[in-house]
């Protein structure tokens, strides 16, 4: 066969070819489509049921009138000023205004939000009070305006419930079952994004359960963790908004994103409150205006140096290490020791930090839990029974962050011996070490242990909390605002020790 000939014939099967393929790829295509707008439509029917519920919300803080600069002006200088001006100083009251979204889950005006949408939180001593905005304005998606009042508020959880009246019955969303979630579900966001009334935004479920220290709580007191991370673009204002279904269904409250840096806006990685949560929060709130939650009350060991050790040594690459325990509380009386490893709480494996503490607080005051505790190469079981978790808790650790920059945690035989010291040596441990703050500006590093503050003995972290807070009280009594803290600081390896005195100062 010729070789023009064997040509034709190739062209003709190529041909034949194409015309026998081509409506395969044009059904294929129009399936596309199809598919392409079947989801286009799931979107918004669930934005439809969801939408008219959700509402901005604008708060407002007033402070104490402050004395403006004019009282600084020589008299000379007084009558070139408009007439107002000449007086003297003029008090003035100063204003804060922030905003957020909300979600309306009841026809007679409930709505569900974020703690930190209408409260801040204030220093109080060595703990944090939660202190309602002055005014909490809401605006409806029909541009109707209303002044809430709060209901009540759980800040553990930055959860919050606030109520307006209307001559009228509401449109309202329905909570759906964050449990039925999976990694890969379309997921909606609604809110008000800088500003930007009732804004879409779609994703899916990048995962569910993150409960780890690297995850941002806004303003949260407490780090209870239980997030759904998500796609979709969360932003400043978002906010207290839902995070919806396919169905319609509230399943998520919208309330965290982390940032690249200085960069304040979406990168596709948000956090929302999974309606599970929300709504035992919501019922607790409604009935008894708090929410009762278990504790147990330890100290968690922050960092994964131990759990290196641990893994590599015995094997286990999960669980909680206690580094504290706290006065009169059920882990005290169940004999629970610092150094003690939390395996399991009633058979559930424990991941880290967070989950402990979502598997304790989802139960009640008064539960009987086991715990299958590490100590000393061996597993034992506990049995504690929970007592309530304090609305208010001490914050002094978190004192030692905010104005020292290291974290701490008590220096057990153990832990020393581990890190290179004497089992004799007593003190506390810097597990990790701010490269910006005032502990690393004298050298402190992760690792070394602090045995004395302000020529006083520590045994404990305890120790450096009551220390600390009573230098804080101290300065703000007496309007002093830095002073040195001296430490008496050991270094592994060294054989020796320091003092050095790094300059703590109040930000308030």
């Amino acid at each position: 066969m010729k070789r023009y000939e064997i040509r034709y014939q190739i062209l003709n099967i190529a041909l034949l070819f194409g015309l026998a393929i081509a409506p395969a790829i044009q059904s294929a295509n129009a399936e596309n489509e199809n598919l392409a707008k079947q989801l286009s439509k799931a979107f918004r029917s669930a934005i439809e049921k969801v939408e008219p519920a959700v509402v901005s919300i604008q708060a407002e803080r007033r402070t104490e009138p402050t004395t403006n600069v004019q009282g600084d002006v020589p008299d000379w200088f007084r009558q070139f000023m408009p007439p107002q001006f000449r007086g003297g100083p003029q008090p003035q009251e100063r204003r804060q205004e922030w905003q957020g979204t909300g979600v309306l889950i009841s026809p007679d005006g409930e709505i569900l939000t974020n703690n930190h949408v209408i409260a801040y939180q204030a220093p109080l001593g060595n703990s944090i009070e939660n202190k309602i905005a002055d005014k909490i304005n809401v605006t409806l998606a029909d541009g109707n305006f209303y002044e809430a009042e709060v209901i009540a508020t759980d800040p553990q959880t930055d959860i919050a419930l606030i109520k307006i009246k209307a001559a009228k019955t509401l449109p309202y969303a329905n909570m759906g079952d964050s449990d039925q979630l999976e990694i890969g579900d379309w997921v909606l966001a609604i809110g008000n994004p800088f500003g930007l009334s009732h804004s879409v935004s779609q994703g899916i479920v990048s995962a569910i359960g993150r409960t780890g220290t690297d995850v941002p709580v806004g303003t949260s007191m407490f780090s209870i963790k239980d997030y759904i991370q998500t796609t979709a673009a969360i932003n400043p204002g978002n906010s207290g908004g839902p995070l919806i279904n396919l169905d319609g269904e509230i399943i998520g409250v919208n309330n965290a994103i982390q940032t690249a840096g200085a960069v304040a806006g979406n990168i596709g990685i948000g956090f929302a409150i999974p309606s599970k949560l929300a709504k035992r929060v919501v019922k607790d709130l409604k009935e008894f205006g708090k929410v009762n939650r278990g504790f147990i009350g330890v100290e968690m060991e922050a960092g994964d140096d131990w759990r290196d050790y641990y893994r590599e040594e015995h094997g286990i690459n999960y669980g909680a290490k206690i580094s504290g325990i706290t006065s009169d509380s059920p882990a005290e009386k169940a004999e629970l020791n610092e150094g003690d490893v939390i395996l399991k709480v009633d058979g559930v494996k424990v991941r880290d930090n967070g989950h402990l503490i979502n598997l304790v607080t989802q139960r009640l005051a008064g539960d009987d839990i086991e715990l299958l505790i590490f100590r000393d190469g061996k597993e034992i079981k506990k049995s504690i029974t929970l007592m309530e978790r304090p609305e208010q808790i001490a914050i002094a650790q978190n004192d030692i962050e905010r104005y020292l920059g290291m974290k701490l945690s008590t220096l057990t035989p153990e832990l020393a011996e581990e890190k290179g010291y004497a089992s004799t040596i007593t003190g506390v441990l810097v597990s990790d070490v701010d490269p910006a703050g005032p502990a690393a500006e004298k050298d402190i590093q992760a690792g070394d242990v602090i045995s004395e503050m302000n020529d006083k003995s520590v045994q404990s972290v305890d120790d450096v909390e009551e220390i600390l807070t009573a230098i804080i009280d101290e300065m703000r009594s007496e309007n002093d605002d830095d002073r040195p803290i001296l430490f008496k600081v050991h270094r592994a390896g060294s054989g020796s020790h320091k003092f050095v005195a790094p300059y703590i100062t109040l930000d308030e």
